[in-house]
């Protein structure tokens, strides 16, 4: 057979289940296969550890063994692994939103900055923004996240117990508390996949626009070519 299907590359932290996150069921309207990275849980990934990298690779040519036709990721933080995982499949690969940064940029009127809210942004570096092909030099862009709050340990937890409500209001919070210190923002760019569920109401808070790895996914899956599923 012959049809398109997305692949995943997931934390081996539980995933959210719920519609609206990307191992829910419905938040894509085709088919995608989910591959679980031994070793690869929320806190070693956002702190850089090289050594899952090997991992992620080896899960990245296991889907495109089965017939994928495009991979994300479920952790933005992974975009530091874009290059290897890019270069060792002949599918299109994106491991993290901030490869959208360019792009919204380029939609914005000169001189707008663009808000990039995250789980964790002490540790979304210039190391991030350059695994995804642009800096900070080149592109104006305020960070923040949710970190220290609740939420932001329970994430943490190999199997995080999320409160859908609390985790809409942090994110609106931390939208306009950003917006409140860089009143020149014209857009965001969510890094973290955990608060795609929060976009509508980001973009009805602010009139802004909204950009997250749903809308990453849904450009990769539509640029990508059919492959024969096995």
């Amino acid at each position: 057979m012959s049809d398109k299907v997305l692949g995943i590359l997931e934390l081996e932290t539980r995933p959210v289940e719920h519609p609206g996150f990307m191992a829910g069921p419905g938040t894509f309207p085709f088919p995608v296969k989910r591959r679980t990275v031994p070793g690869a849980f929320t806190r070693n990934v956002i702190d850089g550890d090289k050594s899952v990298e090997a991992g992620y690779v080896a899960a990245a040519l296991d889907l495109e063994r089965q017939g994928i036709s495009a991979l994300v990721s479920n952790c933005g933080f992974t975009g530091l692994y874009q290059a290897a995982v890019a270069d060792a499949v002949s599918i299109p690969v994106a491991m993290s939103s901030l490869l959208l940064v360019p792009f919204v940029a380029r939609t914005l009127t000169t001189g707008a900055k663009i808000g990039i809210l995250t789980y964790d942004a002490p540790k979304l570096t210039e190391k991030h923004f350059s695994c995804a092909g642009w800096s900070s030099s080149e592109i104006s862009v305020a960070v923040g996240g949710i970190e220290g709050g609740e939420l932001w340990h329970e994430f943490a937890k190999p199997t995080p117990d999320i409160d859908l409500a609390v985790l809409i209001w942090d994110v609106r919070e931390a939208a306009k508390k950003l917006l409140k210190a860089n009143p020149d923002i014209g857009a965001f760019v969510f890094e973290c996949t955990a608060f795609p569920i929060a976009a509508g109401a980001v973009r009805r808070d602010t009139g802004f626009s909204v950009a997250d790895v749903t809308t990453l996914a849904n450009m990769l899956f539509g640029m990508s070519a059919d492959r024969c599923i096995s």
